[in-house]
Formats: structure tokens, sequence, C-alpha cells
């Protein structure tokens, strides 16, 4: 019998195939791109890496000096050489270059203690992406994936991760009714056998919270505060129900001398410049409960309304929506960890994750 030579095509792939038993196959990173935090899942570790989603760059020169907390912390403090900002805006890439630059020097924080050896590293990336984005938009964020060392780039919609997150019955033939309320879009979403079902997104969120303090202060009070002072404010104000006296020590500038100056506010006074967010929220699940076809309106009576996202344990969000909607609302623990949750449990459930992917990479 002649024997077959070992020719060039052989070696070559018993060679990767030896590599690829040697090494592994790359482990898979689920990430939570936010307009206000980062979050990392890695597979078999959980999660390993909590941070703002902000970065610092020089004007001047266009580099990136920080991210992430450290970024956070220079906000309203910087010099006119330096700028502070998301490079997210309401769940989309605004800055391809700053979202590149935070998600790389995340990863290397994140992986440190995990990879030994630079040189094998190999991981793939599990991205959740809002639900509305264009085609382009998708690949923005398939392309910041590659560019950060990503073997292959997985998407998934952000309600489906988060429905996975709240240990909602995502897959079965039922409806689960989400509102996610995020740093910049509150998205509700309507998911059954797999899939959204129909959703609304409306472009508020706890960033648009903030803004509206900020400019309440200097409009009412004549006082000028930043982003930060702004959320300490807004942790504070406590419950929207409970119509409560006590104050609220504010400082800031004065808009007339220019000077420090400290206010004492009734913290109720502080929802006025909120209420039109909070009836927006209203209205837009009212209106997607009216769409809901009616065999899953029975289920959403039945199971009432899933809250999630970074600002949804803001005051008692749950409390005021099930008092003008008349429907029961659960607050999930931890709502802001409800998406990466998600992920890590797609992640580590490859045989789920293929059912719901919508969009597959290779470099």
């Amino acid at each position: 019998m002649r024997r077959r030579r070992y020719n060039e095509i052989d070696w070559t792939q018993s060679f990767t195939k030896w590599v690829r038993e040697f090494f592994g196959a790359p482990s898979l990173l689920a990430i939570d791109l936010g307009s206000s935090n980062i979050r990392i899942y890695l597979e078999g570790k959980g999660l390993i890496f909590k941070e703002k989603a902000y970065v610092v760059r020089n004007v001047k020169t266009k580099e990136f000096v920080v991210c992430g907390d450290e970024a956070y912390e220079m906000l309203g403090k910087t010099p006119p050489n330096l700028e502070v900002f998301s490079p997210l805006e309401r769940g989309r890439v605004s800055d391809f270059d700053g979202v590149y630059h935070l998600l790389r020097k995340s990863l290397d924080k994140a992986l440190e203690p995990y990879i030994k050896n630079k040189l094998l590293e190999r991981y793939n990336m599990l991205f959740s992406v809002p639900l509305g984005l264009t085609e382009v938009e998708e690949m923005a964020i398939v392309e910041v994936g590659k560019k950060a060392g990503g073997k292959e780039i997985f998407l998934v919609e952000t309600p489906i991760a988060a429905g996975f997150g709240v240990k909602a019955s995502v897959m079965e033939n039922s409806g689960n009714l989400i509102v996610d309320v995020g740093g910049g879009t509150v998205e509700v979403s309507l998911l059954s056998l797999g899939g959204v079902v129909l959703y609304r997104v409306i472009k508020i969120g706890g960033l648009d919270f903030s803004n509206a303090l900020i400019n309440y202060l200097r409009l009412r009070y004549g006082i000028l505060v930043g982003q930060k002072t702004a959320e300490e404010v807004k942790l504070m104000v406590g419950s929207i129900i409970d119509e409560g006296s006590e104050i609220i020590e504010v400082s800031g500038r004065s808009i007339e001398s220019g000077m420090p100056k400290t206010i004492m506010v009734k913290r109720k006074l502080f929802f006025e410049p909120l209420y039109p967010y909070f009836g927006q929220i209203i209205d837009v699940i009212r209106e997607s409960i009216e769409e809901t076809p009616p065999e899953l309106v029975k289920d959403i009576r039945n199971k009432g309304i899933i809250l999630s996202g970074m600002s949804a344990n803001f005051v008692d969000l749950d409390t005021y929506i099930a008092k003008e909607l008349k429907l029961d609302v659960h607050l999930v623990k931890e709502p802001e960890f409800s998406v990466i949750r998600g992920l890590g449990f797609l992640v580590e459930h490859k045989d789920i994750l293929e059912k719901v992917l919508i969009k597959y990479a290779k470099i």
C-alpha cells in the first residue's frame, strides 16, 4: 500500500490543531458598555471589573490621560486643556477613539490577574447593545471590540440580557414586561419565546435627572453646582411618595457674587423638576401595554412589571409606577447589574446564547 506524503498542508493543519488543544478555546468576555458605567464578566470567574465609563483627553494633543473611576473623580475639576466626558451617548458610540481607549484600559486592568503571558492572550467578546441601533452603530461596537483585541465579537440585545439577569422566563411562551431605566435611556420591552415582541425607547435617564436638578438649582436658587454634586443630591432626595419635610444642604457657587454659597432646601421641592420625566416613563409604559397582543396582556397582569437598570432604584420609582398604572412592579435586587448578570448567564450557557445572538463577526 502506498504511503501518503506528509505535505505542507497536513503539517499546518496538525500544528493548528495542536495549538488549539494546548491553549484551549479563547475565553469569553461579557461587556456591558453603558452611558455611565462599564462592567466586565469573565467566563468561569464572574464579574471581574466595574468602573465609571468616563475618559480624560488632552484638548491640544488629543491624547487620552486617564479613564474609569479616576476620570470621573476629575469631573468638574480639570484645567482648560483637559476634558472629561463619556464616549458613549445613550448607549451609542459617540467617540470611537474614546470608547476604544476606555475598553482597552479597562480590559488591561480587569484581566491582569488572570492572564500571565500577554503573547498568549486570546478571548472573544459578548456585548449588549440597545434596541433600535442601526447596522452602522452595531458595527461600531464590533469594530471597537476587534481593535481592543477580541477574536470573535458577539452582540445581544440589552433587554434580552436584562431578562436573563432578572431571571425572567425569557425563553418560555409567556410575556415579560421589563422596564430598564438606564443612565441615558428608558427601554420598555416585552419579551417572549427568546425574542422582543415590542419595545419603546425614550431618551431620558439618570443623567437627565441630574441635569434637571442642576438647572433647577441655577434658576430657582441662583446657585451653580456640578454633575457630581447633582448626583449626590439625587441620592438624598428620598421618597417620591412620602412628602417629608427634611432639609437638604447644597453647596455651590453663587451666580450673583461668584462666591461659595450654601442653601437649605426642603427635600420634596427637588421633585419639581423631575416629575416631567416620571410622567414620560409612565406614558411610554402605558403605550407599550396598550399595543401588547391580547394574549400577552394577561401575563403582564399576572406577573406585573419588572424594573431594572442603573436608575431603577432612584427614590421609590417602583412604588410610583405601581400607583399610577395599578399594576404590580417588581424592583430586582441590585438592578444596575441586571444586564451584566444576564450576559454572564449567557456566557456560561452557550446553547442559549446561540439562540439569542443578533450579530456574529470574526477578525
